[in-house]
């Protein structure tokens, strides 16, 4: 199996990264690629238009930034139409996948979804001149692996999310309008305080069964993403901050530290 990219929308995205080099052999691949394996790539977050990241490098950490030119509602209703258009790419789209051949039919729309070679831009707060330089190409090595598991993130970086993408491409189906959207639910003045600082049952008949955070993005922000209104910087603080949390609880949950057991943290 690929160390970076099992799928074949993971794949593709490393080949797009490794074609960027003008002259071969591209020293930075391999020095990327050691950067991605130890761990060296903290806090990525997708956003439409940028992947933000931090690596670390020695003893320096460096801020760094992905780009992609982001998709207008225009063009995504005719990406939706062309979706929509063939019940196999719906299926899979549905099912979490994405069709292999996918960006044939969004580039006949005009609207390609994989990057192209002059479309991919790094930023980075190293000297290196190259671009993309080391710790850019790390950030890309370890997106590879993020798409295998959620390829939405590729069309969140193009502008829209899952629910969104997804919502449109039902809509088109079946010729009906989007849904409205959910309710925001009750206005923080007419909620009970007290049901806010309230357990719903005693803690003790409570089952846990914790897993190490082991220093990854806390799981309920992988699958929900940015808040909408919340930019790169405040969202990667974000996630730096709940991923100093969850190590801390998990240093308090009990003096094993690793093993799962149901019932209140001893």
């Amino acid at each position: 199996m690929p160390e970076f990219g099992a799928t074949w929308w993971g794949r593709r995205w490393r080949r797009a990264l490794e074609s960027l080099g003008a002259t071969y052999p591209n020293p930075r691949l391999p020095q990327g690629r050691s950067l991605a394996r130890k761990g060296a790539v903290e806090d990525m977050a997708v956003v439409a238009g940028a992947v933000t990241a931090r690596v670390r490098d020695g003893s320096r950490t460096y801020d760094v930034g992905l780009h992609l030119p982001v998709f207008g509602d225009d063009e995504w209703a005719a990406a939706v139409t062309a979706l929509a258009g063939r019940l196999r790419h719906a299926v899979a789209l549905l099912e979490g996948r994405l069709p292999e051949d996918v960006d044939d039919t969004l580039g006949e729309a005009g609207v390609p979804l994989f990057p192209r070679r002059d479309e991919l831009g790094s930023t980075c707060g190293c000297s290196g001149r190259a671009h993309p330089c080391a710790h850019a190409t790390a950030v890309h090595y370890v997106l590879a692996t993020a798409l295998d598991d959620d390829p939405f993130l590729l069309t969140r970086l193009r502008g829209r999310d899952r629910d969104h993408l997804l919502a449109e491409l039902r809509a088109e189906r079946s010729g009906e309008p989007p849904a409205p959207a959910v309710s925001d639910g009750l206005p923080v003045v007419e909620m009970e305080a007290g049901s806010l600082f309230t357990a719903g049952a005693p803690l003790a008949s409570i089952a846990a069964h914790p897993r190490e955070p082991g220093g990854r993005m806390p799981e309920a922000l992988r699958l929900l993403g940015p808040a909408p209104g919340i930019d790169a910087d405040d969202w990667r603080h974000l996630v730096a901050v709940a991923r100093r949390a969850a190590d801390r609880a998990w240093s308090l949950a009990g003096d094993d530290g690793g093993a799962a057991h149901d019932g209140p943290p001893r």
